[in-house]
């Protein structure tokens, strides 16, 4: 196997002692030409492509219109093949590039492993194995994203990406309202070319995010990339999404953080000294006063009526606690225990609106342990290693968002979804060993 050139190396310190933002070397790499750079930019281009469609922006909207409530198209299963096929053909092609990620693939290979051994004890045991094989295939270009692209090269791939979408979004509220607005009980809300308001604005907190990297990491283009985030965070807030906007606001005030505890010394001590103790604070009005905290935000205590769906769940998990009903299985429009949540919240529910009680009552107590897992050796990675990371501050906060927005959304283990592909490139970038291959 051919070695690999320093300087694509994770652990790679350039010798330049010239710094940039928060103390990151600024030498360029040496510039890809001829052949190599056509090869480069045709699989960054395929990538983005692979990307578009797990966002499933603009075409499920149009051949999927009932997807939202649950309505699901078979023929349009066969336009994920020509998706699982690239993702073989470029994991395949970069295969030596997946020895720098040893545990994310083997944290992933669990996660596959368990739901489709699910299959054994589901109750609906054809869509737990054909969704298995989904997520399968939604995972491996996760790991390939964080095993071939880093850096900006990452960032501008997300951040491009959802920028183009963004646009798209504007033009279709605009010209298009029919389409790109809501006219239902969120009548007014911007939904742009997704399904649903908040399915655009969870996915566009995830660019917004990727286009302030980008800024950060490419002074050159940084007007570009400022004016990309700009235009993303305007989309957010026409969505009325406020978790979504909570959200981009937690990543903002996280950047200077962030920046300081790569530059170290004082500066370092004293904004994480900060940002811990304003977490707390903040926890601690929430844990003694969450009505007044929800009155601010403009939410319902009952955060929408979600609190009668988790209480219905959780007595339907206590008959299943330790395997749960199958990967997949629980919200079929045949699933008896579906039938019972319906008739218990008087809403026909399309989701747990919760990532962990969704994970429990399909995989149990051992789905969320092993998550947990997971998720907890990719944050302890990311403390220890983030300054060493090049896309850092894009894959630190891409697994915070993700970590946020799982508490009012079910995106774990979620197959053909863009926002659980993020989360495994942050695991792969993360947690990526430092043997060279």
């Amino acid at each position: 196997m051919p070695a690999i050139p320093a300087y694509e190396r994770d652990d790679y310190v350039r010798p330049s002692p010239a710094k940039g933002p928060g103390g990151a070397n600024e030498t360029p790499e040496p510039p890809l030409s001829g052949p190599a750079l056509v090869i480069f930019r045709l699989e960054a281009l395929l990538a983005a492509f692979c990307v578009f469609m797990f966002s499933e922006a603009l075409w499920a909207p149009l051949f999927a219109p009932n997807q939202e409530n649950g309505g699901e198209v078979s023929w349009m299963r066969l336009l994920w093949l020509p998706v699982y096929g690239l993702t073989l053909l470029l994991s395949l092609i970069r295969a030596d590039r997946f020895l720098r990620i040893l545990p994310a693939l083997g944290m992933g290979a669990a996660l596959v492993a368990l739901c489709y051994a699910s299959g054994w004890w589901s109750i609906n045991p054809e869509v737990t194995s054909r969704r298995s094989l989904a997520l399968a295939f939604t995972i491996l270009f996760g790991l390939y994203l964080g095993a071939r692209f880093k850096g900006s090269d990452l960032t501008q791939i997300v951040g491009g990406t959802f920028a183009v979408l963004a646009v798209g979004s504007i033009l279709a509220a605009l010209f298009y309202p029919a389409m790109g607005v809501h006219h239902d009980i969120n009548a007014g809300a911007w939904r742009g070319l997704w399904h649903e308001k908040n399915q655009m604005a969870a996915l566009m907190t995830f660019g917004f995010v990727a286009c302030c990297a980008s800024a950060f990491t490419l002074p050159q283009r940084r007007g570009l990339w400022i004016g990309a985030a700009a235009l993303i965070f305007f989309l957010i807030i026409m969505s009325r999404s406020k978790t979504s906007l909570l959200a981009c606001l937690l990543a903002l005030a996280a950047m200077p953080v962030l920046s300081a505890l790569r530059s170290g010394g004082v500066r370092g001590v004293l904004f994480v000294w900060g940002a811990a103790t304003c977490a707390l604070i903040g926890g601690a009005v929430f844990f003694v006063m969450p009505e007044a905290v929800f009155k601010a935000l403009g939410k319902d205590p009952t955060l929408t009526g979600r609190t009668a769906i988790w209480d219905s769940l959780l007595r339907l998990s206590d008959q299943r606690p330790w395997l749960g009903y199958g990967y997949k299985a629980f919200w079929g429009p045949d699933s008896i225990p579906n039938q019972i949540v319906k008739k218990e919240t008087h809403w026909d529910v399309p989701s747990a609106h919760n990532g962990w009680l969704d994970l429990l009552v399909q995989l149990g107590w051992v789905g969320v342990i092993l998550f947990a897992a997971c998720l907890a050796a990719t944050f302890f990675c990311g403390v220890f290693r983030f300054a060493r990371v090049r896309d850092g501050y894009f894959s630190v906060l891409s697994l915070c968002i993700f970590s946020f927005l799982i508490l009012s959304e079910s995106f774990i283990l979620g197959q053909n979804n863009l926002i659980f592909v993020l989360f495994i490139c942050a695991m792969a970038r993360l947690t990526a060993n430092r043997m060279e291959p």
